[in-house]
């Protein structure tokens, strides 16, 4: 299932750059988000390349049906890696849910929205290798995605103050 998502940010292109290319703002965002077990793999940051490792625990967002409950349990495990590339204000995200045969990845990609404004527009495909049931896992992954993202946008509104 493909699918995108624009968040919108109260700040240059620049600003929000330097935020999410920042170890300490995931670090900061997690714990906002009452994920459990945050804990940082690894994150690398050079000339003009960024990459941080990470995984945590957190409950379900959206409803999960019986025939999917066994997928993906009553919490998810995630494992994310995460890559910009700043002079492009290009990356990507790759989500790893342990344990469950799904795959999910997005293409990134901020701009400026008006004069003091940020956009960054993902690109999702979410992917389910079970048979007759794949579909509908990939919905409600889907809409589980879409329920972290409002939740991320709104916590990174916060420390994007941190930043300007």
């Amino acid at each position: 299932m493909n699918f995108e998502i624009e968040l919108r940010y109260p700040g240059t292109v620049d600003a929000v750059m330097r935020m999410v290319t920042d170890r300490a703002y995931f670090e900061q965002k997690y714990r906002l988000l009452e994920v459990a077990d945050f804990a940082i793999g690894s994150a690398q940051s050079g000339a003009d390349a960024f990459s941080i490792a990470f995984g945590f625990r957190a409950p379900r967002q959206a409803r999960i049906p019986d025939f999917a409950r066994k997928l993906v349990g009553d919490a998810i495990r995630v494992r994310q890696l995460e890559r910009w590339t700043p002079s492009e204000r290009a990356g990507t995200i790759d989500v790893e849910i342990v344990g469950a045969p799904v795959s999910v990845h997005a293409d990134m990609r901020l701009e400026a929205a008006g004069s003091n404004g940020s956009r960054l527009r993902l690109a999702w495909a979410v992917r389910c290798g079970v048979p007759l049931l794949g579909g509908k896992v990939e919905k409600l992954v889907a809409d589980d995605v879409r329920c972290r993202a409002e939740a991320d946008a709104a916590i990174s509104v916060g420390l994007l103050s941190a930043y300007l």
